[in-house]
């Protein structure tokens, strides 16, 4: 590893509604093209065929499109594309990101019992969204990276909640 890559790990947690079930959760994990849509940044998405060196038959690949209004001018352009793999996990999904300039973000966003109840009304909630994210850049690029993940994933969840309890 470099001395000018560096990581950093984050947790979002989000208590999920009591009605909600871990098979609604999974069916919109499994709808990768739903999933992809649920940044507010999304631009637009391709599937790409499998890498040669890919081993896990489960992984789905694709080059997706942001708008990245909020980076630093000549850092990245207006949009960016990067590859990303999404493979189907018992509870969840596992999520990698390839972007320019050498980052790469795993995320493990799964459904798990919950610890807490609904801030919101003090209802006892079952069920828990969880995302674990670890990102691997530059040390100049962190900041930036970290931030765009803490001022998006609020309403990444928002959706995605909108979308479990739509689900029948």
């Amino acid at each position: 590893m470099s001395f000018f890559t560096t990581t950093a790990s984050m947790q979002h947690r989000t208590p999920l509604p009591p009605s909600t079930t871990l098979d609604k959760c999974l069916s919109i994990f499994r709808n990768h093209d739903l999933l992809l849509r649920l940044d507010p940044e999304f631009a637009h998405y391709e599937s790409t065929p499998a890498p040669p060196s890919a081993s896990d038959s489960a992984t789905k690949y694709y080059k997706v499109t942001d708008h990245m209004h909020t980076l630093p001018r000549g850092l990245w352009d207006t949009t960016v594309s990067f590859d990303a793999e999404i493979t189907d996990i018992e509870n969840g999904v596992k999520w990698v990101i390839k972007a320019p300039l050498g980052l790469v973000q795993l995320s493990f966003w799964r459904i798990v019992p919950a610890e807490e109840t609904d801030k919101y009304n003090d209802e006892p909630t079952t069920l828990c969204l969880v995302e674990d994210i670890e990102i691997r850049c530059s040390r100049l690029l962190l900041g930036t990276v970290k931030g765009k993940c803490e001022e998006n994933w609020r309403g990444v969840h928002g959706r995605y909640m909108e979308h479990v309890q739509a689900v029948a």
